[in-house]
């Protein structure tokens, strides 16, 4: 079924070019220490998989950090850590928040602030040729990773790159995410009578 193209997949090289915002990796891991632990003389550090995630750092500095790493020039450029949203499918997202029907259809059209909906990606838009799901993001779930562990992860082929969102879809996301993070909490609703 041909769709409209949101999608175009990773550069061919694991290393050979930058991350870029609005790309999708899948297998990506998060080492986490048990906070119960940390005065003791040993921590006890587990493992979060995530199925895939999304990174939300700005491209500029993904190059500039890029570039810095590749002429081994340790400057201002380098980013110590690169900013992601967990991503599931959109089956689990709907069914782990219990969504009804009302409030999922507006998380289908990226009508819901803290929801975010991408299509099911075809094989060809697939840097491993075999698509994803219909993907969800909570904007509540974002995580941040050492910038050389990622890298390193990858060469490893630990975590694989696999898509990357399209202009004007990337800025869609990264607008989204955004404002989500910026919104003002207020201590009481507006009064009605």
């Amino acid at each position: 079924m041909a769709t409209h193209p949101i999608l175009y997949f990773a550069s061919p090289g694991n290393l050979s070019s930058a991350l870029r915002q609005g790309e999708i990796l899948s297998g990506v891991r998060r080492l986490v220490a048990d906070p119960n632990m940390l005065a003791a003389d040993t921590l006890n550090i587990r493992e979060i998989l995530h199925g895939y995630a999304v990174i939300l750092t700005q491209d500029c500095d993904l190059e500039q950090d890029f570039a810095a790493r590749q002429q081994g020039d340790v400057n201002n450029k380098w980013i110590p850590n690169i900013l992601f949203c967990d991503v599931i499918s959109a089956e689990q997202l709907k069914g782990d928040n219990a969504l009804y029907s009302t409030l999922w259809k507006e998380v289908k059209i990226n009508k819901s602030e803290r929801y975010h909906f991408l299509q099911m990606i075809d094989e060809p838009c697939d840097k491993l040729q075999i698509g994803m799901p219909e993907l969800g993001i909570d904007f509540k779930r974002y995580f941040s990773l050492p910038t050389d562990e990622v890298y390193k992860r990858i060469e490893l082929r630990q975590t694989e790159r696999r898509s990357i969102l399209a202009s004007p879809y990337l800025e869609h996301l990264s607008h989204r995410f955004a404002n989500f993070l910026s919104r003002v909490a207020l201590p009481l609703d507006h009064a009605s009578q």
